[in-house]
């Protein structure tokens, strides 16, 4: 891909790691980098990024194994380190622009952390609706596929589909996945081209995050600029990130974990990303 050119006279780097990809070119200003969901693609960000003011490039992680040749990878620690080695090679000598989506968020605040303590400028650091971890069993498998599925539609497990639950209500908790795949593509609830093997690898990297996500508590903090963007309609685990981020500020809009990524909630969003990332 060609350059783009980074604050200081510096240059992203023209072979960029196959984790980190381009969600929008631009032209000088600094990059907003963008930490991939427990889904493990950037895919989330391409309607944020394409409503940015012009000429602000974007730049998004994709998770091993997801769209490349990877293992899925489940310590979440081991991809903080590795995505912070990333910037810190592709991107270097600028104030980084972090933000994140659900578990996203974690690892954007574990990336900044990092980047902290290597004597980087960091801000600010961006979360949208970013539950904090807490370690726990994993839930039965049955359910751990639910919520995939579920996080392929943009819906939440409250939010789940007739179609889907009636789907799922007849599998055993503990069920194989393998099997479920071929049945899920026939069931036709989710586009064409997500065919059964294309569902089994992308499953293999949501589950590995899941686990990851599920292994983890936030330790120390970041002193930084961040901003929590949440959703008005709360359907998940704790959100409240003040003892780890003490310069924190928040920000509610309309909708759902989902669905503040479409319509006037992502208008907003998008005015209020590029407002805080031209302050810093």
């Amino acid at each position: 891909m060609a350059d783009h050119a980074s604050p200081g006279g510096t240059a992203l780097a023209r072979d960029l790691s196959e984790l980190l990809v381009p969600l929008r070119g631009g032209d000088g200003k600094p990059p907003l980098f963008c930490v991939h969901p427990v889904s493990g693609s950037a895919y989330a960000y391409g309607g944020l990024a394409g409503l940015l003011q012009p000429g602000q490039p974007a730049y998004g992680f994709e998770a091993p194994g997801f769209d490349n040749d990877r293992a899925p990878v489940t310590a979440l620690a081991e991809l903080a380190d590795e995505y912070t080695a990333i910037l810190r090679a592709d991107a270097p000598g600028q104030k980084y622009r972090l933000l994140g989506w659900s578990l996203g968020g974690f690892l954007a605040f574990e990336i900044a952390k990092r980047l902290r303590a290597a004597g980087e400028e960091v801000g600010p650091l961006i979360l949208v609706d970013a539950p904090v971890p807490h370690a726990r069993p994993l839930p039965p498998e049955r359910e751990i596929l639910l919520r995939f599925i579920n996080d392929m539609m943009g819906t939440s497990e409250e939010e789940a589909a007739p179609a889907v639950r009636s789907l799922f209500a007849s599998w055993p908790e503990d069920v194989d996945p393998a099997p479920v795949f071929p049945l899920i593509e026939r069931a036709g609830i989710l586009p064409g081209e997500l065919d059964a093997a294309l569902l089994a690898d992308q499953y293999a990297v949501f589950r590995a995050l899941l686990a990851g996500f599920s292994s983890v508590e936030v330790t120390g903090s970041f002193d930084g600029d961040a901003l929590h963007i949440r959703a008005d309609v709360f359907l998940g685990p704790g959100m409240d990130w003040r003892g780890a981020l003490p310069g924190l500020s928040e920000i509610t809009l309309p909708g759902t974990h989902y669905s503040i990524w479409s319509g006037q909630s992502l208008v907003t969003m998008s005015e209020i990303v590029q407002s805080a990332i031209d302050a810093c």
